[in-house]
């Protein structure tokens, strides 16, 4: 090939990276080609050049052929998406959850724990700087769960209770996207997402929505209608709860097993079908077809997967932190400043009325506005029984975007149909959260 086309040529893999290193020591012998360029003989040329440098073998099926195979059939492709879904949630509860008991509580138990309580000592509890960087004493002891501080809970939250299901979330991703699967399984479900208005590939941001909605929002790209896009968007801002919303939830209605978790994401997997309907009825337009590449099932290079989970590791913890921060930070100056007790008085009709909850909930919903997971994890000092906890996780996980998802969505789609969105999720957030309470 270099000798037909006049240049150098190197041979490379992106996936291992094989030959980049050679590509950059041989960039100084760049040089024009000798290739002519006329649109008459271009492709002559080019059939020329195939024959003298491919050479096309015979090659049996291997077990990956016939796995990819399968895939794609619907007969055999439904049960191995479903399999595939249990072992994927399976691995990341397991991953998550050895993180946590054997790694990040023990460390925050014998390293961070001891520093916090001296510095509480020296502090002195009721005091403004005690209430903001330690928070309230739980019997006279700092629990990193309900104190609310920004060095207690602004930290133990992000890092030893969410982060490692985000971790988990995606080094499982980053296996299923080399390994090919996505794209089969876009065009598996093509056929039932057309039904609902939707594109086969809407499947993809909704996959990646489950670990933040922020590249959620940002895959809808991949659509190729507007209408597409701002469909998927709503979808997943209102039904597909992240993954550090789903350890809180977990964490929180863990203990009643699958009659807790079963509702609550039942609930929104009804909730994300009516929804689809609805804006196939009231929001008309085509749904192309779909036209993608199915890439050859391959195994995962090590190398590129840990670089994906690390990239993406880092940019949820500069993206999730500061919220979690400024969160706990904006509650703790609010309780200060009476200001929940005010808001706490306001809303307490509404909250006790239409969804059952006391209105110390108050408080969750104001920081939904700037993260869920946060605001899900301030329901569990509230005492409240597995109805209220049902309610409360719904609505929360429906009620409004996070600020770094509503920010890309607000560029993604401007104001106006931002101000649209917004306020359809705020009516279905209620109308569903006062359904269940009537229900349950």
């Amino acid at each position: 090939m270099e000798q037909l086309l006049g240049v150098p040529v190197v041979a490379t893999c992106a996936l291992s990276g094989e030959g980049i290193s050679q590509v950059v020591s041989r960039l100084g012998e760049a040089r024009p080609g000798n290739v002519p360029h006329d649109a008459g003989s271009r492709w002559a040329r080019v059939g020329h050049i195939v024959e003298q440098v491919q050479r096309v073998t015979h090659r049996h099926h291997t077990f990956l052929d016939r796995l990819a195979d399968l895939s794609l059939n619907p007969a055999t492709g439904i049960p191995l998406a479903l399999i595939m879904a249990l072992v994927c949630f399976s691995l990341i509860r397991f991953i998550g959850e050895g993180i946590i008991t054997y790694l990040l509580d023990p460390a925050f138990n014998a390293w961070w724990l001891p520093l916090m309580t001296r510095l509480s000592g020296s502090l002195g509890p009721g005091g403004f700087w005690h209430e903001l960087l330690i928070g309230n004493l739980v019997n006279g002891r700092i629990n990193f769960k309900e104190s609310m501080g920004l060095l207690t809970t602004g930290l133990y939250i992000p890092l030893a209770q969410v982060y490692p299901y985000v971790f988990a979330f995606y080094v499982v991703l980053s296996l299923v996207e080399d390994f090919g699967y996505l794209p089969r399984l876009g065009v598996l479900v093509d056929t039932i997402m057309h039904r609902l208005g939707l594109h086969g590939l809407t499947i993809i941001p909704t996959l990646l929505g489950l670990g933040c909605g922020v590249p959620g929002a940002l895959a809808t790209r991949i659509l190729e209608s507007r209408r597409q896009r701002f469909i998927s968007a709503v979808l997943i801002a209102i039904c597909v709860p992240c993954m550090a919303q789903t350890a809180m939830v977990i964490g929180l209605l863990g203990k009643y097993g699958f009659s807790g978790l079963g509702i609550v994401f039942g609930t929104l997997a009804l909730l994300w079908l009516v929804l689809a309907l609805a804006f196939k009825r009231f929001l008309p337009g085509e749904a192309p077809e779909i036209f993608t590449e199915i890439p050859p099932y391959r195994m995962p290079y090590p190398k590129a997967v840990a670089q994906k989970v690390w990239l993406r590791g880092r940019q949820f913890l500069a993206d999730a932190l500061p919220f979690v921060v400024l969160g706990v930070l904006a509650v703790n100056l609010l309780n200060m400043l009476h200001v929940i007790d005010f808001l706490k008085t306001l809303l307490a009709p509404a909250l006790t009325t239409v969804l059952g909850l006391p209105p110390e909930a108050v408080t969750a919903l104001l920081i939904g506005f700037l993260r869920k997971d946060v605001a899900v994890g301030m329901l569990a000092p509230l005492g409240l029984n597995f109805k209220q906890l049902v309610i409360a996780s719904v609505v929360l996980t429906t009620f409004f975007p996070c600020a770094a998802s509503f920010v890309v969505l607000l560029k993604e789609f401007g104001g106006r149909d931002m101000l649209k969105a917004a306020a359809l999720m705020v009516f279905v957030s209620f109308a569903t959260g006062g359904l269940l309470n009537l229900i349950l």
